[in-house]
């Protein structure tokens, strides 16, 4: 049984029509991505980092004393992340002056607070640590101090 209507077979010419306009759209399309990035890598010579940048620190150990014996070890390792726009190369300039700081607060820290209190307060270590480090860079540098790892060994 025929259908009526028209045939479905297309002619040579229509089929070569539709392969050069496929072929044509094609390369087009392709070309497109192309353009896009040659005018992301012009833009993106002067962009700046997107994200935020940060300065890690080696772990700093902290013996903690109660009277002629030391009864924990504690180690944290720290992380500034810098506010927007900060130049990294200056805070890394500071870093021997941010580590001895860091190391003498937290000292100070774990012999008086955690002796006293038995727990560590890591919003106030914090808070502590950020004012140390605003106090060595400046208080437009740094917008969070980040604690990575903590631990304590008791002897």
């Amino acid at each position: 049984m025929r259908r009526s209507g028209r045939s479905r077979s297309t002619s040579p010419a229509t089929r070569i029509s539709k392969f050069w306009l496929a072929a044509l759209l094609a390369v087009a399309l392709g070309a497109l991505p192309a353009r896009a990035a040659e005018e992301a890598a012009k833009a993106g010579a002067a962009a700046v980092p997107t994200g935020p940048l940060y300065v890690r620190f080696n772990p700093i150990f902290i013996p903690v004393i109660k009277g002629d014996r030391i009864t924990q070890q504690v180690g944290i390792t720290l992380m500034l992340q810098l506010k927007p726009g900060e130049d990294q190369a200056d805070v890394e300039a500071k870093r021997h002056q941010l580590a001895d700081a860091f190391f003498r607060d937290l000292y100070a820290f774990f012999q008086d607070r955690v002796a006293l209190h038995g727990r560590l307060d890591e919003i106030y270590l914090k808070a502590r640590l950020l004012h140390t480090a605003a106090a060595i860079v400046g208080p437009d540098a740094v917008q969070e101090v980040l604690i990575e790892q903590l631990f304590a060994r008791r002897n």
